[in-house]
């Protein structure tokens, strides 16, 4: 820009010297290219610029839980780190309220409490038919929106796809987000989920999958049309297998909140 003002003013200067045509016309100094003018240094006037100040987001984190117990005698307490709220913000919102019971004193029916997880063989550790995962269904009443319909969040569902053999999920990518529970040197890592795919997709449902010590040819295929929201304290691990391995009857929730 210097260059380009020092060109012109020195065209400028000549146009003056033809049209007064006086020899004795003070010539005036030329601009040099390095911006002086005489003895002077043109200073060319800096633009005033905000550097972008975007921050970067961070993410909130939650813990839930959920007090069980079994036949009337209780077994302990699942706790769950929520590491990103705003990953899946309307069905994470769900089930958070949902143990929080904030929405109770409108609905009774829209809380955990009193619900009771799945329980037959598929659900019970040591039978051949066990899929390493527990369900718990809720009563259908969402805490989000109207209660009675079902959550949709289609943009934020396409940012955290993950491919697998025989199909896909959602959520936190179970390699690379979710830290694993090695115990002994075998993976131990459970994870919570929500479904998002079929009949029980946007309501109150969850479930416990123990993807970690599942066989190796099930695996993630275990959260096929689900989304992982998070993942169990390994200091609930106890509570989870009490749950797992006995058959007096299904688990039931007797208490839930956030940490």
């Amino acid at each position: 820009m210097t260059n380009r003002i020092a060109r012109i003013l020195n065209i400028a200067v000549a146009l003056l010297q033809a049209l007064v045509g006086v020899q004795s016309f003070v010539a005036l100094p030329p601009i040099s290219q390095s911006g002086r003018f005489g003895g002077f240094l043109l200073q060319e006037t800096a633009k005033e610029t905000q550097p972008d100040s975007t921050e970067d987001g961070i993410a909130n984190g939650a813990r839930i839980y959920l007090d069980m117990e079994v036949a009337g005698e209780a077994i302990g307490r699942l706790e769950f780190e929520i590491p990103n709220v705003n990953l899946l913000p309307l069905h994470t919102d769900n089930i958070m309220k949902l143990c929080t019971q904030a929405m109770a004193s409108v609905d009774p029916r829209v809380k955990y409490i009193g619900c009771e997880f799945q329980h037959s063989p598929q659900f019970v550790e040591g039978f051949a038919q066990y899929r390493w995962g527990h369900t718990l269904n809720g009563r259908g009443r969402n805490a989000v929106g109207r209660a009675e319909e079902r959550i949709t969040d289609p943009e934020n569902m396409r940012n955290c796809l993950h491919s697998v053999y025989g199909g896909q999920y959602y959520g936190l990518n179970y390699d690379n987000e979710v830290p694993k529970q090695i115990v002994d040197g075998e993976d131990r890592t459970v994870v919570l989920t929500v479904p998002l795919v079929g009949p029980g997709r946007g309501s109150t449902g969850l479930a416990i999958v123990r993807v970690g010590e599942s066989p190796p040819e099930w695996r993630e295929r275990l959260l096929l049309n689900s989304a992982v929201l998070g993942w169990l304290d390994p200091e609930s691990t106890e509570t989870l297998h009490a749950m797992a391995r006995q058959t007096k009857g299904p688990p039931k929730v007797v208490g839930s909140g956030v940490l």
